[in-house]
C-alpha cells in the first residue's frame, strides 16, 4: 500500500464518504481509514438514521392496522420483535453494499485501512505503526451517544441508539431519557409495538429547539397513543432492575415501574485517541474539541479539515452532506470564492407520527440580526386535504422578512410544519428559502388539489386577504370592467 496520498480520510460515516468518494471521482489518491470495518457507512446506516426510519415505516404499518378497526376490521395478535427487526436489519444491508470497505475499494479504487488512526505529525497519521502521509487530512470521525451513571444501572437492561437495534424483546415498561428527537421517535415506535412508554426529560418541554407550541402540540399528539411524559423530572436511581426512581422539580421522589430504558440525552465527540496537537492543532481546553475557522479548517493547520459531528457544529447526517459540500469545492476555489459555513438555508425533520420539519432562520436569529419579520400562523382545522386525511391539528408557521416597499411578498426566511409527511411538504419553502424567493411565488402558484402542500398557500391567503385597504379597494372598483 502506499504510504503517500492526495488525501487522507478518518472516519467512514457520511461525512468521511461524501469527500472520499467525491475526491476518488475527481482523479485524486484517496485513503480511508476506520478503526473497525463494522462502522462503514457511519452512526446513520449502522444505528441511526436508517434503522429507526425502517422501524418507524413497520411501526406506522402496525398503526394504521389497529386505527382500521374503526372501519369493521378486528385484529388479534402482537408484533413478533425478530420479524420486526430482520425487516430493519434488510434495510441496512442493501444500503451497506454501497458503503463497504470493498465496495470503496473495488468500484471507487480509494485505499481502505481498518486500524486507529493518530497524527503523528502536521499531513501525516500512524496506523498499525506505519505512517501515511497527505496534502490534506479529514476528519470525520463521528460522535458517540451520551451515558448515564445511575445508582442500579448494573442491574438494567440499558439501551442507546447503538444497540437498541438488536433488541431482542419487547419491554412491558419502558423508560425514554431525553424528550429530544431519537428519544421521541422510538417513543412513539415503542408505544406502537406495545410497550408502556414513559419519557423523562429535565426541561420544562420536549423538543427544546423548537418553538414552545410546536413542542406542546406534538407532545399533546403522542400522549393520544398513551405516551407518559415526565417532564422536569430528573432519574435518582434504579432499583431491583425493574423500578425508576425519579425526583421532580419539588425535590419528591416518584416510582415508575421500568424494565428497560433508552438513553438518549445528546452525543459526545471523542478526540482524545487523535493527538491532534501532534498535526498543529490548536485546541479549546474548556469543551476539549478543536478549534475550526469557517471554512472547516483547523486553527493552527488548514490542511486539517474536518466533516460531519466532528466537526461540531451540527449534529445530522445531512448536516455531513453540508460540510462535503463546502469542502469539496473549497479544496478547488481560490480564497476571496471559498465558502463559509453557515446554517442559514439548514432544515432538519423530526419523524415521529405527525413530523415536525423546520428550516431556515429562527424568530431568535431574526431577532439577533434585528431582521423584521412577520409570522405567518396557519393551523390546518380549516384545510380540505387535512380534514379528509384526518389531521386538522396540523400546523403550518411561517417567517416572512417585513417590507414597507413589498407588503404581500417578502422573502421566505423560516419556519416549522406539524403534520404528517412535514418533511416532505417543508421542501417547496427550503427551496424558497436558498432563491431568495418572496411569497408571492407559493401565493401565485397552482397547486393540484388537495396535497398537502397547498397549505402553504392558504395560509398566505388567509393572512393576507384581509389586508386590502379602503383605498385599494376603490381603486379596484375603479379598475374593474
Amino acid at each position: 500500500m502506499k504510504t503517500g496520498y492526495d488525501i487522507i480520510v478518518i472516519g467512514a460515516g457520511s461525512g468521511g464518504l461524501g469527500v472520499g468518494i467525491g475526491m476518488a471521482q475527481f482523479g485524486f489518491k484517496v485513503l480511508m481509514i476506520d478503526k473497525d470495518k463494522d462502522n462503514f457507512g457511519g452512526e446513520c446506516l449502522n444505528s441511526g438514521c436508517i434503522p429507526s426510519k425502517a422501524l418507524i415505516h413497520v411501526t406506522d404499518i402496525l398503526k394504521k392496522a389497529s386505527d382500521s378497526e374503526a372501519y369493521g376490521y378486528t385484529l388479534s395478535g402482537k408484533p413478533d420483535i425478530r420479524r420486526v427487526l430482520d425487516y430493519v436489519h434488510s434495510r441496512q444491508e442493501i444500503i451497506r453494499k454501497h458503503e463497504s470497505a470493498d465496495y470503496l475499494k473495488k468500484e471507487e479504487g480509494i485505499d481502505v485501512l481498518i486500524g486507529q488512526a493518530s497524527f503523528s505529525g502536521r499531513n501525516a497519521v500512524e496506523v498499525n505503526g506505519q505512517e501515511y502521509q497527505a496534502k490534506k487530512i479529514l476528519v470525520a470521525t463521528g460522535s458517540k451517544p451520551r451515558r448515564i451513571q445511575v445508582e442500579g444501572m448494573e442491574r438494567m437492561k440499558i439501551f442507546t441508539n447503538e444497540n437498541l437495534f438488536h433488541i431482542d424483546f419487547i419491554p412491558e415498561n419502558f423508560l425514554v431519557i431525553g424528550g429530544g428527537p431519537i428519544g421521541l421517535e422510538m417513543s412513539q415506535c415503542f408505544a406502537r409495538l406495545g410497550s408502556k412508554v414513559t419519557v423523562l426529560e429535565k426541561n420544562d418541554r420536549i423538543l427544546k429547539k423548537e418553538l414552545p407550541e410546536v413542542s406542546a402540540l406534538l407532545q399533546q399528539q403522542l400522549e393520544k397513543e398513551d405516551i407518559d411524559f415526565r417532564l422536569g423530572q430528573e432519574l435518582v436511581a434504579f432499583r431491583n432492575g425493574r423500578t425508576a426512581v425519579l425526583k421532580n422539580q419539588e425535590g419528591k421522589e416518584i416510582e415508575i415501574p421500568c424494565d428497560a430504558v433508552l438513553v438518549g440525552i445528546g452525543r459526545d465527540i471523542p478526540y482524545d485517541t487523535l493527538q491532534l496537537e501532534k498535526a498543529g492543532v490548536k485546541m479549546d481546553r474548556e469543551k476539549d474539541w478543536p478549534l475550526i475557522d469557517n471554512y472547516l479548517r483547523a486553527k493552527g493547520n488548514r490542511n486539517i479539515v474536518f466533516a460531519g459531528d466532528a466537526a461540531h457544529n451540527v449534529l445530522f447526517s445531512h448536516g455531513a452532506e453540508l460540510h462535503t459540500t463546502i469542502l469539496l469545492n473549497n479544496f478547488f476555489i481560490p480564497w476571496p470564492f471559498k465558502q463559509k459555513f453557515n446554517l442559514d438555508n439548514f432544515s432538519w425533520c423530526t419523524f415521529t407520527d405527525p413530523q415536525v420539519a423546520t428550516f431556515g432562520l429562527s424568530k431568535e436569529e431574526m431577532e439577533k440580526r434585528s431582521l423584521p419579520y412577520e409570522v405567518v400562523d396557519f393551523k390546518l382545522e380549516g384545510d380540505d386535504r387535512a380534514i379528509a386525511s384526518d389531521y386538522r391539528y396540523g400546523h403550518v408557521i411561517l417567517f416572512l422578512k417585513k417590507s414597507r416597499w413589498k407588503p404581500r411578498n417578502g422573502k421566505v426566511l423560516g419556519g416549522t410544519i406539524v403534520a404528517p409527511n412535514a418533511g416532505e411538504m417543508v421542501q417547496e419553502l427550503i427551496m424558497a428559502k436558498q432563491q431568495g424567493l418572496g411569497a408571492g411565488a407559493i401565493f401565485n402558484k397552482i397547486y393540484p388539489y388537495p396535497t398537502q402542500t397547498r397549505a402553504h398557500k392558504i395560509a398566505l391567503v388567509e393572512k393576507f386577504s384581509g389586508g386590502i385597504s379602503p383605498g385599494i379597494r376603490n381603486i379596484l372598483r375603479f379598475l374593474y370592467h
